[in-house]
């Protein structure tokens, strides 16, 4: 039962995002609010973002800090369906910054793309990943690979520059 005084029934909210009642962290809470928010208003701010609309970077910063499912899923279905190179061009940029460790296969996709921009962005991805720690260089080594030999000069600049940032680590 939901008291009046609590708008929120956190046992439910736990149970609707799978997690333990009893426990919570950064990943909990991101699911939780993504889950409050709802997916309808999450897709609705990946287009605000790629429209340009006002405030576009706020909601790109909420987008960030989430990482949720209906963000990353809005960005691709734009990404794929989109007829404007400009929309789908701004959906792989935002979805650099959302993308999850289980979205690294997507960056093979985005470096076959015949679109240069859309190749370069997926460099992006690929670095995002890295670098917020959600895979490692042997993860990427695949797509590192396919990059060094990239027909687009800009994927093989990025490439160097990647590969630069990644020996002192490696």
């Amino acid at each position: 039962m939901t008291d009046p005084e609590d708008p929120i029934d956190w046992r439910a909210l736990a149970e609707e995002i799978g997690a333990d009642p009893n426990r919570g962290g950064d990943a909990i809470a991101r699911r939780a609010i993504a889950s409050l928010l709802g997916d309808e208003a999450l897709r609705r701010a990946v287009d605000w973002y790629v429209e340009g609309r006002p405030a576009a970077e706020h909601a790109r910063s909420v987008l960030r800090l989430l990482r949720p499912d209906a963000a990353r899923s809005r960005c691709l279905e734009i990404y794929r369906t989109d007829p404007d190179p400009e929309r789908r061009h701004l959906a792989v940029e935002l979805f650099r910054v959302v993308a999850r460790a289980e979205d690294l296969p997507l960056v093979g996709d985005l470096l076959a793309d015949p679109d240069p921009a859309v190749q370069l962005w997926g460099m992006g991805v690929l670095d995002r990943l890295l670098w917020d720690g959600h895979v490692d260089a042997d993860d990427a080594k695949p797509f590192l690979q396919v990059a060094e030999r990239h027909p687009n000069p800009k994927v093989r600049e990025k490439h160097t520059d990647l590969r630069a940032h990644l020996e002192p680590h490696e």
